[in-house]
């Protein structure tokens, strides 16, 4: 377990991009980020208006909705009507000497043209036909794409939410688990002090522990996960802080029994009973 935890120290150092001197650790122990207030329609909404694709996909159908009308207006009559107005402004003489130009003579010119014109493409062999069909069923498929991507966020965002919903619940029973663990493994050692039980006992309750608060750990990364999700999912950073849960690692008081005070039998050293039972 030693060397899985100085793999993951490693890769997390890749991962990080760290000099190679130095190696992440953990300065504290796993604990919740925080509470996730939105409920679960108000965390599917956020995620609709967060995510790009699906204005990108509402783009595409307009788009190509306007592609086949263009189509269509190919081969309908067009008229066009044109106005043309020119003025023109003139300074001086023309004709006359240079001494005898009168500069402040001005003459100004207006024309006016109008004209109306029309065009209609009467064949075109089924193309623009065929274009505005083309369009119209490529709008479908956006708009086919945007409800699969609709429903998949939806369906991205529930998971998430039903996998926090689990993790609070294995958080609940896995902290359950290490306080009767830890009991266990304290009665284990009365017993043995008393010499009522054996070291075996033990070392079984000790294994029984670290396991159990190995899965308090992974339903803690579990919750953590989900939330991770979901602020990524829906665009959200509203996490109400929560106080960390710490598990006593003595019984707590109070609890409807007597302490019977049992005094400590110390253990003999190793090489000393494996010489004794040589002798």
């Amino acid at each position: 377990r030693l060397g899985d935890q100085s793999f993951a120290r490693r890769r997390l150092a890749s991962l990080l991009d760290l000099p190679q001197d130095v190696t992440p650790t953990a300065a504290t122990s796993a604990r919740p980020l925080g509470l996730w207030e939105p409920s679960l329609e108000e965390s599917i909404v956020a995620a609709y208006n967060f995510r790009e694709e699906l204005d990108q996909l509402i783009l595409d159908i307009s788009i190509n909705n306007s592609e086949a009308n263009a189509s269509l207006a190919a081969v309908q009559p067009v008229l066009r009507f044109v106005n043309s107005t020119t003025v023109t402004g003139t300074q001086g003489q023309t004709g006359q000497r240079s001494m005898g130009v009168d500069m402040d003579a001005f003459s100004y010119g207006i024309q006016n043209s109008t004209a109306l014109t029309a065009s209609w493409r009467l064949f075109d062999g089924g193309r623009s036909r065929a274009e505005y069909r083309r369009s119209k069923q490529a709008a479908e498929e956006s708009r086919f794409n945007f409800a699969n991507t609709r429903d998949q966020i939806r369906l991205e965002v529930e998971e998430s939410f039903i996998g926090l919903r689990t993790a609070i619940q294995n958080i609940e029973t896995t902290s359950s688990e290490v306080l009767s663990s830890r009991e266990s493994l304290r009665l284990s050692q009365l017993r043995v002090q008393a010499g009522v039980s054996t070291q075996r006992e033990v070392v079984d309750n000790q294994r029984d522990l670290t396991n159990a608060e190995l899965r308090y750990a992974q339903a803690i990364r579990e919750y953590n996960t989900s939330l991770a999700e979901l602020r990524r999912r829906t665009g959200l950073d509203t996490l109400l802080s929560c106080s960390t849960k710490v598990l006593p690692a003595q019984k707590p008081e109070g609890a409807g029994t007597s302490v019977i005070p049992i005094e400590p039998t110390p253990l003999k050293a190793a090489c000393s009973a494996a010489a004794d039972e040589q002798q």
